[in-house]
């Protein structure tokens, strides 16, 4: 029966109660209720109480694409081409100034659009005064556009920004400058001197473009249901979402563009989710100390022994999982196929994954069955996925005949990971599944570290640092001194320096020379291997020079190490060193921590900081970490980010902080925890100078002492029993220095 007829019988059956029951009794009007509801859907309920409502609203469809295109440039490398970079940076400043250009493949739109939004993810640089979006010319090549040959603004801005925070993602309204079906280009410009850097398609987060538009045939319903958009970071080809009212089942089937996998809108809450790899390589027992990550392939093999490894970053499902496909573009033929294994070991990297260093794979969750060549092939692996996670699979074959497989960066046919759910909450419109962070950025401690035994200790340490909550509170600042276990009747130094190397200058070689003059412990303060921190930058660029100290080197991290997704260049380096750390030096306790990662007070690093200056109380205390809680650099300035970590420092009476950043050189005087100079505090000095560039000064703040923005060169440290001298080293040919001393308290 269909539901005219349903509502017709439904009203006789009504005006039949109505002549058997004369009397408008409670009875009758709750008959009239359960009727209409029992043969019309919710919506249409809704409707009869309220005509106009139904009428006023219409379905509409959101499609989400990530870029095909997207480069920056830069006015001090005019002719030079940074399309493969994992950056988008964005600045105003003179002679400097840096655009980012993305561009998007538009198809689909089957109707008038209502909204269009460029998303963008801030990965590093936060920004007091965020950049303007614009339209621009399609002439442009990702691998030949600089900043020569860059195409001109074809509108004014459409969207312009203010503060914007790193890690999160940026939305502009660019609704005015599209119209249909296309490509469109859009360029990023800023209008201050306050940097800031997004993630590229290379990187981690692409940039992405969400349009809403209702459709020309909408379904006739008169509540729209909420759109299900499902979004892969990681990949470079659209996913398309379309909308459809809850409980109805999409008849129109749109054909895909290469490399794009349709994804149907729930029937109810739940979806499908499509992902492609954000790791992928394969390994070989005959070459067993080669990498292959950024081959086009991957290869599977009996004799020799060759293996593929894959990583997807699951998040934003909603539901239960009721179905996981692995699917695998073929480039050969092979009849036995692959199969599809677990892999338990999350810490292998792409970039540097080799046979020697593979992890086992597990137990079989799979297989493919013949495949064909130049065909897709597909694994049921839904025992192995039970929701949002980051989840390793191993391909192997049992057949001595080669299979070739397309990796991720083949483009168009990268490896999937199909994704079916039911139940749970229905998304938003707009909600976007992002990727997991790199899982080597998960390895903050969360133990305490014990204190270094010392026999001859007898004294009861009273200092306890208070809560970092307030960061106005005015602590007494005392200290019970504890006798270290090493001989301070030596002097200990530290020298080092933050923003360090990179291959296109050698003012890296002319700082590293310095320390090849200085005997002691060296310090990084971050942003050590230019521009993104990966493996291949510190081998190439980092190494050779300040390289040469590595075995007495304690490291310490900045944002440029984190665009390579969770340090992992870095932590290769260091031998996986520890996110941050503390260490004796002589009569010190040293803290190398770690700016780029949760600082805030209730953040597992503060709470290990407050506990190890409880565990390990010293007359003298000093910590380095990259960005600085002040500075009167014009390019960052001061991070009020680093409030918490400032705070605990000066509640335990520790007597320096060395930071970098700003590539500059500023000293200030001892400050409380407000920033204000005082007689007895917590001192800093930023000594962004270790080879990069050079950057100048805004108005100085209040409590800064000395400043230089035209010398690189290392700060130079002499750690005594209870005081402590600088002295900023100049490279040759320079002659600004700054030096003094000062008493621990």
């Amino acid at each position: 029966m269909d539901m005219k007829s349903k509502a017709r019988q439904s009203w006789s059956n009504i005006k039949l109660a109505f002549a058997q029951k004369r009397s408008a009794s409670l009875s009758v009007v709750v008959l009239i209720l359960m009727l209409i509801a029992d043969v019309l859907p919710v919506s249409a309920v809704s409707t009869l109480f309220n005509p106009i409502h139904g009428s006023e609203l219409q379905a509409t469809s959101t499609l989400t694409f990530t870029s095909v295109a997207d480069a920056q440039v830069e006015e001090n490398n005019p002719g030079t081409n940074t399309g493969t970079s994992n950056d988008l940076e964005v600045i105003n400043a003179n002679n400097r100034s840096i655009e980012s250009y993305i561009r998007f493949t538009v198809s689909g739109i089957s109707g008038g659009i209502q909204n269009a939004r460029l998303r963008v993810y801030c990965t590093t640089d936060s920004t007091r005064d965020g950049p303007a979006a614009y339209a621009t010319g399609n002439t442009w090549t990702e691998t030949g556009i600089t900043w020569n040959n860059r195409p001109t603004r074809t509108s004014g801005a459409t969207d312009n920004k203010g503060s914007i925070s790193k890690n999160t993602w940026v939305e502009y309204d660019i609704t005015s400058l599209l119209t249909s079906n296309g490509t469109y280009s859009f360029v990023l410009a800023g209008d201050s001197n306050d940097n800031v850097i997004f993630s590229s398609r290379e990187g981690s987060n692409p940039p992405q473009l969400l349009i809403t538009f209702a459709p020309n045939t909408p379904t006739a319903m008169a509540t729209p249901s909420r759109t299900q958009t499902s979004v892969s970071t990681s990949t470079r080809t659209p996913t398309r979402t379309a909308t459809l009212p809850s409980g109805s089942t999409p008849t129109n089937t749109r054909t895909p563009t290469p490399g794009t996998t349709p994804v149907n809108s729930p029937t109810s809450a739940g979806g499908s989710f499509t992902f492609t790899p954000s790791a992928d390589s394969y390994v070989e027992s005959s070459n067993s100390s080669t990498n292959y990550g950024s081959a086009t392939q991957l290869r599977v093999d009996s004799l020799p022994d060759v293996r593929s490894y894959l990583r997807f970053n699951i998040q934003g499902l909603s539901g239960t999982v009721t179905s996981a496909t692995l699917k695998v573009f073929a480039n050969s033929s092979l009849s036995t196929g692959y199969d599809a294994r677990s892999v338990s070991d999350n810490t292998w990297v792409e970039s540097s994954i080799t046979y020697n260093n593979a992890p086992s794979v597990g137990s079989v969750l799979g297989s493919s069955g013949s495949v064909n060549s130049n065909a897709w092939t597909s694994v049921n692996i839904t025992s192995y996925i039970t929701g949002n996670g980051t989840y390793n699979l191993g391909l192997t074959t049992s057949s001595s005949t080669a299979l070739s497989l397309a990796s991720r960066e083949s483009g168009a046919n990268a490896p999937q990971l199909i994704i079916q759910t039911q139940g749970g909450t229905a998304p938003t419109a707009t909600r976007t599944a992002t990727s997991v962070s790199n899982p080597t950025q998960t390895r903050t401690p969360t133990r305490t570290p014990t204190s270094v035994s010392n026999p001859t200790q007898t004294a009861t340490p009273t200092r306890t640092p208070t809560s970092a909550s307030n960061p106005t509170q005015t602590a007494t600042r005392t200290r019970t001194p504890t006798p270290s276990s090493t001989s301070s009747s030596g002097n200990a130094v530290l020298v080092g320096a933050g923003d360090i190397s990179t291959c296109s200058n050698n003012n890296d070689e002319a700082t590293a020379k310095l320390l090849d003059g200085i005997s002691g412990t060296v310090f990084t303060a971050g942003d050590n291997a230019y521009d993104s921190g990966t493996i291949t930058e510190y081998t190439n660029c980092y190494d050779p020079t300040w390289g040469r100290h590595k075995a007495r080197t304690k490291p310490s991290p900045g944002n440029h190490e984190y665009q390579t997704s969770g340090a992992s260049g870095y932590f290769q380096y260091f031998n996986n060193v520890s996110p941050y750390y503390a260490y004796n030096l002589g009569a010190w306790r040293i803290y190398a921590l770690n700016s780029q990662i949760d600082v805030s007070s209730s953040s597992a690093q503060a709470t290990w900081l407050q506990s190890d200056l409880a565990a390990n109380p010293k007359l003298c205390v000093l910590a380095y970490w990259h960005e600085p809680r002040w500075s009167s650099g014009s390019e960052h300035g001061s991070n009020s980010g680093l409030q918490a970590i400032w705070q605990i420092l000066y509640n335990a009476g520790a007597d320096l902080v060395i930071n970098g950043h700003d590539h500059d050189y500023e000293r200030f005087a001892e400050m409380n925890a407000s920033g204000s100079a005082v007689s007895s505090g917590l001192r800093e000095i930023v000594a962004g100078t270790g080879g990069m560039s050079l950057y100048s000064f805004t108005t100085p703040l209040s409590a800064s002492q000395v400043r230089n923005s035209s010398t690189f060169g290392v700060l130079k440290l002499t750690l005594h029993a209870s005081s402590y001298d600088w002295q900023f080293v100049p490279i040759a040919g320079s002659t600004f220095t700054d030096s003094g001393s000062s008493n621990c308290h």
